[in-house]
């Protein structure tokens, strides 16, 4: 095999990694989603009062809106190759999502004090959400990790979109969350 050939096949198979990437943070995605969808059909199907939702929720959502908006800037210095800015906004990201996750915790005090019918729907919902914010937390520090490695470039970028993917895709989760309660 010559050296041209070997080049080729390792850039082919650089491809079918970053392809599997992508599908299986999707695949991620779709099962995760269809665990909320779950919890959302069981939240209409019974017939309850309107859930209050704690209002230190309301606070976290803010925290998850700027780790979200900071992951973004982190996502456009990725593209320009300005790594320090990306680096920063990564960072100050995570330092967000973490915050969200604490008063995440934090909430579920007043979920168990509730209602049996609220926090029988509510506190799972928050359970299965502050595991995936974990999980999305302990990715982030990864990515956040290779980009202070310079691992994490223009050209070399997919790794870290997907987990910002996955990011956004559970902000979304809680702003569907907070604005149905």
């Amino acid at each position: 095999m010559s050296e041209k050939e070997i080049v080729l096949e390792r850039l082919k198979e650089k491809q079918r990694l970053i392809s599997a990437g992508k599908h299986m943070t999707r695949l991620f995605i779709i099962t995760s989603l269809l665990i909320f969808i779950t919890l959302l059909i069981v939240w209409v199907l019974q017939s309850l009062p309107a859930l209050i939702i704690p209002t230190i929720y309301e606070v976290a959502t803010w925290f998850i809106l700027v780790s979200s908006a900071l992951i973004v800037l982190g996502q456009l210095m990725i593209k320009e190759d300005e790594i320090e800015k990306a680096f920063r906004f990564t960072g100050m990201g995570l330092f967000f999502g973490l915050l969200f996750s604490v008063l995440q915790v934090i909430g579920w005090q007043e979920l168990l004090d509730s209602n049996l019918s609220f926090r029988n729907i509510l506190f799972p919902f928050a359970l299965i959400h502050f595991i995936h914010v974990t999980i999305g937390l302990i990715l982030l520090l990864s990515v956040f990790r290779k980009i202070r490695k310079y691992r994490v470039h223009s050209r070399s970028k997919q790794y870290a979109y997907n987990i910002f993917l996955f990011w956004h895709f559970l902000g979304t989760v809680w702003l569907v969350f907070i604005f149905l309660g």
